[in-house]
């Protein structure tokens, strides 16, 4: 298996409290922050960036199955593919269940990474002690895990002190309209933390 700097897996909130609309600013604030000229950039310094996105509400679901990115055009392929994707059921909001399954995928990860990130998007909160069962095992498997809380100032907080491992961040966008360039710098401190400026 070849090597890569960088196994990423993206978790969208696909709950019942994200409404339609919303739910397109999260996939195209996605898609975007994969075309943007700095991610663009940082992705062809390194050895090739393996990315999968997952939608979770109960359960978690796969919009675009793993791809290795060594080139603006594998990371616009994944963009256009995101995109295009399926949101899957809107339900409840499992943030521990979607970390358990971001981690059987990186366990199936195409390439053998440097680093793993599990970057999680979210409006909401979810049991307490489910999610930190699942950051205690993605610390346990020295997985990262990042997350954006969307809807308040402060909305990172509650991801701060119960889904982040220690390493990780969280950061905050204070409603839909000011994703996209959340997600993009969060994306860009990702590959920075692998390694790729």
């Amino acid at each position: 298996m070849s090597a890569c700097a960088l196994a990423l897996v993206l978790l969208l909130d696909a709950s019942a409290s994200i409404f339609p609309a919303e739910w397109q600013l999260q996939a195209e604030g996605h898609a975007a922050a994969f075309e943007d000229a700095a991610v663009l950039r940082a992705i062809a310094r390194g050895p090739g960036v393996a990315v999968t996105a997952l939608s979770f509400s109960d359960d978690a679901r796969e919009m675009v199955p793993w791809r290795i990115l060594r080139s603006a055009q594998d990371a616009q392929g994944f963009a256009a593919a995101l995109r295009e994707a399926p949101r899957g059921a809107a339900a409840g909001t499992d943030i521990g269940g979607a970390i358990f399954a971001a981690l059987d995928q990186l366990a199936a990860a195409p390439c053998t990474p440097e680093e793993e990130v599990i970057d999680l998007v979210t409006d909401g909160e979810a049991a307490e002690a489910r999610t930190q069962q699942a950051r205690a095992y993605a610390e346990a498997q020295g997985v990262r895990v990042n997350a954006l809380g969307v809807g308040t100032e402060d909305a990172g907080d509650w991801l701060r002190e119960h889904a982040i491992t220690p390493g990780g961040f969280a950061m905050a966008a204070p409603d839909w309209a000011s994703f996209a360039a959340a997600i993009r710098r969060k994306v860009t401190l990702e590959l920075a933390q692998a390694g790729l400026r």
